[in-house]
């Protein structure tokens, strides 16, 4: 893993304002199981962009064992959430709302997840993340109906032209 770690510093040496190189480096550090460099790369890429929702998802995977992390990590989703609500990026509000779901779930509150996906549901009928999400959650709780009923809908609503690593299994 060293030589990919020189190609992206001299790329972040050449290009230092494109965050890209600094989350590809942040990401390449969960395969030496390095959280604390990720965190520190992921945190320098929201001094400079506040709202990237794949940096606090990659902040959430790295803080999965700390509850208390995780709890002060939310508080941040969600004030990235209401930024993005007021400058209407919608696309963006939702994924943090996603998010924010997906940590409900890893935090065990599978009642308030399920609530928030069926919130998107109601929101976005069409979007096939809610619904995969809720089939996860119901087979976890052993309700295989509602499980396969969720699964169902997901593949209906995944775009036939799209893959998603899921849709075999479903």
């Amino acid at each position: 893993m060293e030589e990919p770690f020189r190609v992206l510093d001299h790329l972040i040496e050449l290009e230092p304002e494109e965050l890209e190189w600094l989350l590809l480096k942040a990401n390449m550090h969960i395969y030496n199981n390095n959280h604390t460099n990720m965190r520190k790369l992921f945190e320098e890429i929201l001094k400079k962009d506040l709202l990237r929702e794949e940096v606090f998802h990659g902040l959430v995977m790295a803080t999965l064992r700390s509850n208390e992390l995780l709890k002060g990590l939310l508080k941040r989703v969600e004030e990235a959430n209401k930024v993005c609500k007021k400058q209407k990026r919608d696309s963006d509000v939702r994924d943090f709302r996603l998010l924010i779901a997906q940590v409900k779930v890893m935090k065990g509150d599978f009642s308030k997840a399920l609530k928030a996906y069926q919130e998107l549901v109601k929101d976005e009928p069409r979007d096939f993340r809610p619904y995969l999400c809720q089939g996860i959650i119901y087979t976890i709780l052993r309700k295989k109906d509602e499980a396969d009923k969720q699964f169902n809908k997901f593949c209906r609503l995944v775009p036939k032209d799209r893959y998603h690593p899921y849709k075999e299994y479903f």
